[in-house]
């Protein structure tokens, strides 16, 4: 009859630490602790991406994008790479990979690039780089891993350049941030 207490009483002590298990599993989501509102980033990186190649060069060669689409950027050494303003931050990182892509927005105000990679995000505008207005990363969470807000023009041509990390690949998308969720930001 003793070894009945001691049966219910591992049968209480699983059933506790699944609990804890799964309550902990949220909590190690690092989608779920953004500072901002990333749900629209959220939804767009669960699409599935389209695979491009960015130009390793200015010119009529680099690829557009879309706001609101995913894509799975190959990218090229960076040594080989002729960005179209210098980046803000300089790589050097022996097997740095980089590239470059261009697009447009319809409306001016406050974009978001996110990014499954640990690469430098800048934006030109005519050849002057377009200041960051805030970034921010999640450790555990890799879709996104990274994004930077920019405030950006309406109708004009720009240029997205990645550069300073090793990974070939980057998963990225543009989107642009509502008004509402753009004012709690600062």
């Amino acid at each position: 009859m003793s070894r009945l207490p001691a049966i219910k009483y591992l049968a209480y002590a699983l059933l506790a630490g699944f609990l804890c298990q799964r309550a902990g599993a949220a909590d190690v989501d690092g989608c779920t602790h953004f500072k901002w509102d990333v749900s629209r980033e959220l939804a767009v990186m669960k699409q599935t991406p389209q695979v491009i190649s960015a130009a390793a060069k200015p010119g009529a060669d680099v690829p557009q994008l879309n706001v609101g689409t995913l894509y799975s950027l190959k990218l090229t050494d960076e040594a080989r790479v002729t960005f179209a303003t210098g980046p803000a931050k300089a790589s050097g990182a022996p097997g740095a990979q980089a590239g470059l892509v261009r697009f447009r927005v319809k409306k001016a105000g406050r974009y978001r690039v996110s990014i499954t990679s640990g690469h430098w995000v800048d934006v030109v505008d005519g050849g002057q780089l377009v200041p960051s207005v805030d970034f921010q990363g999640h450790v555990g969470c890799e879709r996104p891993r990274k994004i930077v807000e920019f405030d950006l023009p309406a109708e004009r041509t720009l240029t997205l350049q990645f550069s300073g990390s090793n990974d070939p690949e980057v998963v990225m998308a543009i989107t642009a941030v509502s008004s509402a969720a753009s004012s709690g930001a600062h």
